[in-house]
């Protein structure tokens, strides 16, 4: 019987040689130990710089992915936001005629006509939410902001409308402070409703 030194040198010469014992390889553990030792060292294997390089482009294929799905999601926009620019008075501002001045006369109707705004009224800032109202030198988006107005405050009207950047424009006052503000947006949002005269 051969001594497990032989059984191990056996395994190597053959897996040297290519050849394989089923039966020896099954029954014998040093010729088993043999043969795999030498199939191991004849195995390729990667290089270190390989398995790294792999690894890098792999984190920068994630990278990649996360930066364009976060191109891809829309910006969330709540309101038009002009950068601050100097005061310019715009071509575009065209004034309409203002509106009545005469006082309806009573009707006996019990549902009361909604009032519409018009100088010398009063109104109040609505539909805003959290943000405030603008207050602008002069009726457009690219206008300087001189204050803003929260939800809820009343304003007086002065000078309007006046359609300027798509958005129908009025002068109001609120305290000691006098500008121009937008009332109604292209899609028909208002921020201003007139207050019921007593």
């Amino acid at each position: 019987m051969p001594t497990t030194s032989e059984m191990y040198e056996r395994g190597a010469a053959d897996a040297e040689r290519g050849e394989f014992n089923p039966f020896y390889y099954q029954h014998y553990y040093y010729y088993r130990q043999g043969y795999d030792s030498v199939r191991r060292r004849r195995q390729p294997r990667l290089p270190r710089l390989l398995i790294v390089t792999l690894i890098v482009i792999g984190l920068s294929g994630v990278v990649a992915m996360i930066w364009l799905i976060g191109l891809r999601r829309p910006a969330v926009v709540a309101q038009p936001v002009a950068t601050i620019a100097p005061t310019v008075e715009l071509p575009s501002a065209t004034p309409l005629p203002p509106t009545s001045t005469s006082v309806p006369t009573p009707s006996p109707s019990p549902t009361p006509a909604r009032s519409t705004l018009q100088v010398g009224g009063r109104a109040v800032v609505t539909n805003v939410g959290n943000a405030p109202l603008r207050l602008r030198a002069s009726p457009g988006l690219t206008a300087r902001v001189i204050a803003r107005i929260p939800a809820g405050r009343e304003v007086v009207l002065r000078e309007g409308p006046v359609i300027a950047d798509g958005y129908t424009w009025w002068r109001v006052e609120i305290g000691n402070q006098s500008g121009w503000c937008a009332v109604v947006t292209p899609d028909g949002t208002t921020f201003l409703e007139p207050t019921q005269s007593e």
